[in-house]
């Protein structure tokens, strides 16, 4: 179930939810002109970002130099692609801290304000020099969420490793994967994984639920390659993982449903 959420951004305001609106360019568009999974996923990942760095000026600083946000865990369901050249809006809300856990919604709509997806994300605050995730408790007072208002009615859940996966080669992680947290975006994951179905899969297939939780980070220079295995044929799903080919550390896994 979908909940519509309130007022839009007053400009000196720190408002509990943020929207903002995104024309789906030709670079974010597949072959087949849609704006798809990591495309909706970056979206929902710049609002975040824009809600925080709002609530940052206004009530924080909440994090120090040596400290960045990090997901840990996510999941969107699809009703449909964005198309190339529409217009979607995203709305995006903190749910609340716990100890060591924040949770953030998001609704995308279209210029109808039809919804076209919606999901969860599970955050953590980690210290770069430590390595450590740091506890929630000193900013949770001064943090605007909704409690109450879920986008599916749920928090993202763990997935399951894959099973006798098919593997697929080993590649190069690249210094453009990197984002401006120095390590690489959580959408590239997504994308690896999704590139490993080949072009007549994704051609004739439009992912409906994505699940990831995120393990390790990959750096420039390291190999790394993907796993999948099927496991239903109603509805269409795999689970899938990427591991790092100098230890064999898993990076992160996620469930495709289609």
């Amino acid at each position: 179930m979908f909940k519509i959420l309130g007022p839009k951004n007053e400009a000196n305001s720190v408002p509990s939810e943020w929207k903002e609106k995104y024309e789906v360019k030709v670079y974010e568009s597949d072959n087949l002109e849609r704006g798809g999974l990591v495309t909706l996923f970056n979206y929902f990942q710049n609002s975040a970002w824009s809600h925080y760095h709002r609530v940052d000026r206004v009530r924080g600083p909440f994090l120090t130099k040596n400290q960045i946000w990090a997901m840990t865990r996510v999941e969107i369901r699809l009703i449909r692609p964005a198309k190339w050249q529409e217009v979607v809006e995203v709305e995006t809300w903190s749910r609340g801290l716990e100890k060591l856990m924040a949770f953030r919604d998001f609704i995308i709509r279209d210029a109808a304000a039809e919804t076209i997806a919606a999901g969860t994300a599970t955050w953590v605050v980690i210290d770069l020099e430590s390595k450590r995730i740091q506890r929630l408790t000193k900013i949770a007072d001064k943090w605007p969420s909704k409690p109450d208002v879920f986008s599916i009615n749920k928090n993202a859940e763990k997935v399951d490793a894959p099973a006798n996966p098919e593997y697929g080669e080993p590649f190069r992680v690249r210094y453009s994967d990197m984002d401006l947290n120095h390590h690489v975006n959580s959408s590239r994951y997504i994308q690896w994984m999704l590139d490993s179905f080949g072009r007549e899969f994704l051609e004739e297939h439009e992912i409906k639920k994505a699940e990831i939780n995120y393990m390790e980070e990959a750096m420039p220079g390291e190999e790394v390659f993907t796993g999948t295995a099927r496991t239903s044929d109603a509805p269409l799903v795999f689970l899938a993982n990427m591991t790092r080919k100098g230890d064999n550390k898993e990076i992160c896994r996620a469930r495709f449903t289609f």
